[in-house]
């Protein structure tokens, strides 16, 4: 088996659904954590001068998405048939667009004006993204209650991670849209991803 590495700030933020990912698969790997205050001197040692990275018997690969579907790809977690691989990347492109604008939330002015527009901003995007995956999951036939198909996939653990902050903070954010909600209960049912959510450490974002 390969040995894997994966760097990261120490937090979620654009890198936990790789995490997740090896953690639902069994698949162990070295999680390597970056402090932000130690990140100006790894940063030119990085082969694109950004986080994640993730080390492949010491071969990099770099870009989020990137290495996440090469992960769910490796690992059997990227759909069962070409019709469904293409759901599950449909599915992921539109959590993208929602934690595009969670993080500028996030990280943007702190201004209450600002910070108004951008809760607005990210409410819209919420709205759009859970409304086409729930039409994409209602072509999903199979009883089992996943996203796509009838096993766990990078669409399921996805819509479980894009959600986490919205939900601590706004229990009630996905009460409109059942087959996301559901699914992500489904989720945190599987026992890998239980024990991985058990032990992880905890962070604000």
């Amino acid at each position: 088996m390969p040995k894997y590495v994966f760097t990261y700030f120490d937090g979620r933020g654009r890198g936990e659904p790789g995490r997740m990912l090896f953690a639902v698969a069994g698949i162990p790997f070295e999680d390597r954590r970056i402090k932000q205050e130690d990140w100006p001197a790894l940063k030119p040692k990085t082969p694109g001068g950004s986080l994640p990275v993730l080390e492949i018997d010491g071969q990099p690969i770099t870009q989020s998405l990137v290495i996440f579907r090469h992960i769910a790809r490796t690992l059997g977690l990227d759909g069962q048939n070409l019709l469904d691989k293409a759901r599950v990347e449909e599915i992921v492109e539109y959590l993208v667009e929602v934690k595009a604008a969670g993080f500028k939330v996030f990280f943007g002015p702190k201004d209450e004006e600002s910070q108004k527009k951008l809760k607005e901003d990210y409410m819209a995007a919420l709205e759009k993204s859970c409304t086409q995956i729930e039409r994409i999951m209602s072509y999903n036939k199979s009883s089992d209650g996943w996203a796509v198909g009838n096993k766990i996939s990078f669409a399921d653990i996805m819509l479980y991670e894009a959600f986490e902050s919205t939900v601590e903070n706004h229990p009630a954010a996905l009460d409109k849209f059942p087959k996301v909600k559901a699914c992500r209960q489904k989720v945190k049912t599987n026992k890998k991803m239980q024990e991985y959510l058990s032990k992880r450490k905890q962070t604000p974002f």
